[in-house]
């Protein structure tokens, strides 16, 4: 790793043409930060790459800086897509982009790779999960369907724990290197892309998120996490999950437990003599 201060080497961020990316390369720049976008269509400040296309990916990474200052993977699809293009865009095309540029970010920089709470709805067991992550090609990815068969919707819920849980590996693997790896997990955010998470997870259980904590999240207020965890500010977060949802999981799981005392407490009737 070189040890050149990473404040003149570039960001990579995918899915820097909207929504998130978008947010987070405007953020980058008006701190002053160079920032290269990777995106489907090529575009001002912006190199083409399908994170579904392997090929793709090894063009763009050929088209990038010898020293990079960090990676945001934040590009994705929702689970209006096919199982296997779920899996391949969200979990496959940000390990193999990872590990292509890993050997170029400079020391104290970091690998930030966008979630989301729906990793915690996953219903693969960990076994499952464990032959995910050994997943190396859209082989791997069509094998491992073609044994656990999942619709679009189950696949981006799967796709985000294994997203959550590579990157607790990948912080883990890299101690030492001067590069760390977070994962940030948005609830919903008003993105191009909010109708099609709509129309997967119910219009009911999206507007229970909106009557809980008041509004869905704005692009820039995630963008803002990441940023900051890409900065020197954020150098001892290392291997960590950070939700940024307005406290939507605090609220499930607190009133979680209120309903499970009420219940111990409920009384529990009987005959009367």
């Amino acid at each position: 790793m070189s040890t050149r201060n990473r404040n003149h080497a570039p960001i990579v961020v995918t899915g820097a043409a909207s929504g998130i990316g978008a947010a987070l390369a405007t953020i980058l720049r008006e701190q002053g930060r160079e920032v290269i976008g990777l995106d489907r269509v090529a575009g001002d400040g912006i190199l083409s790459c399908d994170l579904a296309d392997p090929d793709s990916i090894a063009a763009a990474v050929e088209q990038l800086p010898a020293e990079l200052g960090g990676l945001a993977n934040v590009a994705g699809v929702p689970g209006t897509a096919p199982a296997a293009t779920v899996l391949q865009v969200n979990v496959l095309g940000p390990r193999l982009l990872s590990q292509a540029v890993e050997s170029r970010l400079v020391a104290d920089s970091a690998i930030v790779s966008v979630a989301s709470v729906a990793a915690h709805n996953n219903t693969q067991p960990e076994e499952a999960l464990e032959e995910l992550h050994r997943a190396a090609t859209h082989a791997d990815i069509a094998a491992w369907l073609a044994s656990h068969p999942i619709d679009g919707t189950a696949a981006y819920d799967t796709s985000k724990r294994v997203v959550v849980d590579w990157t607790v590996r990948t912080a883990a693997a890299l101690i030492g290197t001067g590069v760390r790896a977070l994962s940030v997990s948005p609830g919903p955010v008003q993105t191009p892309i909010l109708d099609d998470f709509a129309a997967t997870m119910g219009q009911d259980r999206m507007a229970r998120s909106v009557a809980t904590v008041g509004r869905h999240g704005r692009p820039e207020e995630i963008a803002a996490v990441v940023a900051f965890c890409l900065s020197p500010d954020a150098s001892w977060l290392n291997g960590i999950d950070i939700l940024v949802e307005g406290g939507l999981m605090a609220a499930r799981t607190a009133a979680q437990v209120r309903d499970r005392l009420e219940s111990q407490q409920a009384p529990t009737g009987g005959a009367s003599s």
